[in-house]
């Protein structure tokens, strides 16, 4: 290996971390490992059970058909590359007969015409049935590698692992913000100590509304009065607590403001539960609860009767029926509204019975609020 200054590697290192944040650039990265240690072609590979795929210092297609994916997937080095440690760089061929490997197929038809006769090699990742490997080769005409590239290669590689983790936490944590930004009711992400991680439009409406009970403070989720500020501590605390290697707690539901005499705010209830995994998707270096937030209201939401209408198979007539008494209308209010006897209205009620396999007109209301669409709660929440 000829002298490699601090410089070179100082700069693919930083084009490994560049990668990290710009999916774009890894074939930079491993283009520049290739050129550090003087190889013919190098690549990250993802390897499965039934296909594989690669960023690579060179384009080829034809080792990438799926003919060329199914003679590397047969051979025993697909198996015994999964079996390596993680982050340990061990020379290629995989095999302690090296000889016999060139015998195979994969060696004589897709390797040696592409000129692959030395090789390092680095498990980075195993996950859900695949691994994903480095490898940097060297062909026929070049020394094989060394001691010092090895060396060399290993000092890298902790590097590359944890700009592959840097970037699966970026991507996680952009697809949970898409996510969550559409959700139509209020979410929270907390540490222990009620501070916001993450949250969606919805949420920051909420604490937007001049009604509403729930404030920040510091960064801080606070109610509009100590006991419920304090229950809703202990709610988080639950969730994010690890107790003897114990998953968290299983949360609760909270109602707020708990004093019914403060009737100048919005109700609201609040739903907390673990976000197992946290630190996966990059929101925090501890345990987070999630806390979920619709309102109180009796107010049906915009497009409630063509949700009960489609959802039951119910008659314009019945859906109208159906939505009155939903609102809380009474029978004769509702047939009044609707400009119908009391009569008719029974008759329809009958026929809403049938469809929803409801029995007497209270279960029917509790049916019915049950299905309330998610859409609907969306812009209560936002305050229209």
């Amino acid at each position: 290996m000829a002298d490699v200054s601090i410089e070179a590697v100082s700069a693919v290192v930083g084009q490994v971390y560049e990668a990290a944040y710009d999916q774009e650039r890894w074939f930079e990265a491993i283009s520049g490992l290739r050129d550090l240690f003087g190889g013919s072609r190098s690549c990250i590979v993802r390897v499965s059970s039934e296909t594989l795929d690669a960023v690579a210092s060179d384009l080829d297609p034809e080792l990438n058909s799926q003919k060329g994916i199914e003679a590397m997937l047969r051979d025993p080095l697909a198996a015994a590359s999964a079996a390596l440690p993680l982050g340990t760089v061990s020379p290629w061929p995989l095999t302690s007969d090296a000889a016999a490997f060139r015998r195979r197929e994969l060696w004589q038809d897709w390797l040696r015409p592409r000129d692959m006769y030395h090789g390092m090699v680095s498990n980075l990742l195993a996950s859900n049935g695949s691994h994903w490997l480095l490898d940097i080769h060297r062909g026929s005409g070049q020394e094989a590698f060394g001691a010092n590239d090895f060396e060399l290669l290993q000092k890298i590689v902790p590097h590359v692992l944890r700009a592959g983790q840097i970037g699966r936490q970026l991507e996680k944590t952009s697809a949970l913000a898409s996510a969550f930004s559409h959700l139509p009711f209020g979410v929270f992400l907390v540490n222990g100590h009620q501070q916001i991680a993450q949250m969606n439009e919805a949420a920051d409406a909420m604490l937007s509304r001049p009604d509403s009970p729930l404030t920040l403070r510091d960064g801080t989720i606070v109610a509009a009065n100590n006991e419920d500020t304090q229950e809703l501590q202990r709610l988080v605390v639950d969730v994010c607590s690890l107790r003897d290697g114990v998953m968290p707690g299983a949360g609760g539901t909270l109602l707020v403001p708990s004093d019914h005499q403060r009737s100048d705010l919005a109700r609201l209830v609040l739903s907390v539960a673990p976000f197992v995994d946290a630190r996966a998707y990059g929101l925090a270096s501890e345990r987070c609860a999630v806390i979920m937030v619709t309102e109180v209201t009796r107010r049906i939401v915009d497009g409630f009767e063509m949700h009960v209408r489609d959802l039951f198979d119910l008659t314009p007539a019945e859906a109208r029926l159906a939505t009155a008494l939903a609102s809380g209308w009474s029978l004769k209010e509702a047939a009044d509204g609707a400009n119908i006897t009391v009569k008719t209205g029974r008759t329809y009620l009958e026929r809403i019975f049938a469809k929803t396999r409801t029995r007497q007109q209270s279960e029917l209301v509790a049916l019915l609020k049950s299905t309330e669409p998610l859409s609907g709660r969306g812009r209560l929440a936002a305050g229209s």
